[in-house]
């Protein structure tokens, strides 16, 4: 499967965030292969139910990128996205996920990706479990050739629906 280099809007993103190393070793690059994803976590400190899911679960959510970039956005640059992107109000922590090896052709852009919105999610145990189901999915489809229709077919399906959104064209303003 061909690989295509992110775009260059998102690779800024990337450069400017915070990397964070896996807890399993290396990153993709280091053990040199290409990633499928980069992940992003974009934060703007809100407390709530969702913002300590992912602080009491970090760990785990480094275990389970199997070895792609996860980049923690500082506050001021969650702030300064969800005020371009002010749909997102109050649906953060998200967790962006760019999907590297998208199939292709939507859009100018070629951005593709998801992103879970935990902010959504009122109750702690319902935000963990789509955090979890939202890993668990990624993890299974890591491979598969069209995981935007996957994610269409099944987690649309099952009651995340809102809480998961697919990107399509236009949304690389997201990345800026």
């Amino acid at each position: 499967m061909a690989t295509r280099k992110p775009a260059s809007k998102s690779a800024a993103a990337a450069s400017e965030a915070t990397a964070v190393a896996t807890a399993t070793g290396p990153t993709s690059e280091e053990a040199g292969t290409e990633p499928r994803f980069h992940f992003f976590l974009i934060d703007t400190g809100w407390k709530s139910t969702a913002a300590r899911v992912i602080r009491d679960n970090f760990r785990m959510i480094r275990e389970f990128q199997n070895h792609d970039p996860l980049y923690v956005l500082s506050r001021e640059q969650s702030v300064k996205l969800i005020r371009e992107n002010p749909d997102l109000i109050g649906k953060d922590p998200i967790i962006l996920v760019h999907d590297l090896q998208a199939k292709g052709g939507r859009g100018e852009s070629g951005y593709h990706g998801f992103r879970l919105c935990l902010g959504l999610i009122k109750n702690s145990q319902q935000a963990l479990k789509a955090m979890q189901e939202f890993l668990r999915f990624l993890h299974s489809h890591r491979n598969c050739a069209d995981i935007e229709q996957a994610i269409r077919q099944k987690l649309h399906r099952q009651g995340l629906e809102g809480a998961i959104d697919v990107i399509r064209e236009g949304a690389q303003e997201l990345m800026e």
